[in-house]
């Protein structure tokens, strides 16, 4: 979107469906399907990232094995392309060495150590209902997006930002019997200055409801040109599960994932190309449980797990006032323990 005309900018909505189908793998798992104990290579094959070494990776795979727990049913991989409303690279000011505000971020990142990137990323939260600020207009929509991701932090070249979460908005005027709000699960694999990639992409299933808990795994490939996605909705015991090569760069080539930093975000979109984020709900809050990564050293193998001790926390802010400048946070990221950590709507 332009700031000084407002409108939407053209995409190729039927080029990037065809894009995003012949860069994604993802097979409905046959009746009878035991993710647990099937093979690297069936996994492989049907989009499902690779089983975590239960000794190296204690706190991935008791993840993993939370994630694909024999109760939980596989739903076929199906997507949307909505209005465009995108998640992107956070911009912030304010730093210091444990705090960080935002424009539109509030949550987590850690960066790996010792030479290592990040190899996986996972979390769990529960869904937020979203509700008009007390301070809010009527005439207004809001929206939030929960997610975890690898990268965007910083401006570096060719930087890139697979993401998966949920989204929860509302919409105040909409009804006519009152507000009507929305939920879905989604993902995105934003990329620097492509507007093909402003998209989230609206998954099918599983279906999203307020309160519904929610396991997010993000497993970079081995040559790091892809990742595996799932998305587990434990409350509906339904789950969704491909793998995505990445975009491609001017020369034709996937980009590849740094693994810089590993985040947990809640966040207010924005409209592509306008920098200023949409109205952020009264979410309440939320809590990010059974946070972690995994980092490897690409030279020798080596993997080593990474937990929230360390983290910096990002609080969002918006500007209230011009001249002088004033702002408030809306949002606020506080500490838990080494494996949670919440943000809340104030």
């Amino acid at each position: 979107m332009s700031i000084r005309d407002g409108r939407s900018p053209t995409y190729d909505i039927e080029g990037l469906k065809k894009v995003i189908k012949s860069s994604t793998t993802s097979v409905l798992p046959p009746t009878g399907f035991r993710t647990l104990v099937a093979s690297q290579d069936e996994l492989k094959a049907l989009g499902f990232p690779r089983r975590p070494d239960p000794v190296l990776q204690p706190a991935e795979y008791a993840f993993w094995q939370k994630m694909f727990s024999p109760t939980v049913a596989f739903e076929a991989f199906d997507f949307q392309v909505l209005s465009p409303v995108t998640a992107g690279l956070r911009r912030s000011f304010d730093q210091s060495p444990r705090r960080e505000s935002s424009l539109n971020w509030s949550g987590a990142y850690i960066t790996p150590r010792d030479g290592t990137v990040f190899s996986s990323v996972w979390g769990k939260f529960q869904v937020p209902t979203p509700t008009q600020p007390a301070s809010g207009r009527a005439s207004e929509t809001y929206h939030s997006s929960t997610w975890i991701g690898f990268d965007g932090q910083r401006r570096y070249y060719r930087s890139t930002l697979p993401q998966i979460g949920t989204a929860q908005n509302i919409d105040p005027a909409a009804g006519a019997g009152g507000p009507t709000t929305s939920f879905f699960a989604w993902w995105q694999w934003w990329v620097r200055g492509d507007t093909a990639q402003a998209h989230p992409i609206t998954l099918v299933s599983p279906k999203i409801h307020a309160g519904d808990l929610i396991m997010c795994l993000m497993q970079v490939a081995p040559d790091r040109t892809g990742v595996s996605f799932v998305i587990t909705n434990l409350t509906t015991s339904r789950s969704v599960q491909f793998f995505q090569t990445a975009p491609l760069t001017q020369l034709g080539q996937p980009f590849k994932i740094p693994g810089a930093t590993a985040e947990w975000v809640m966040e207010r979109s924005a409209l592509p190309g306008n920098p200023t984020p949409l109205q952020l709900p009264d979410y309440g809050t939320v809590v990010f449980h059974d946070c972690g990564a995994s980092a490897i050293n690409m030279d020798s193998g080596a993997m080593v797990e990474r937990n929230l001790s360390g983290a910096k926390l990002i609080d969002m802010y918006v500007v209230v006032k011009d001249t002088p400048e004033r702002t408030e946070k809306p949002s606020i990221a506080k500490p838990i323990d080494s494996t949670e950590f919440l943000t809340y709507f104030r």
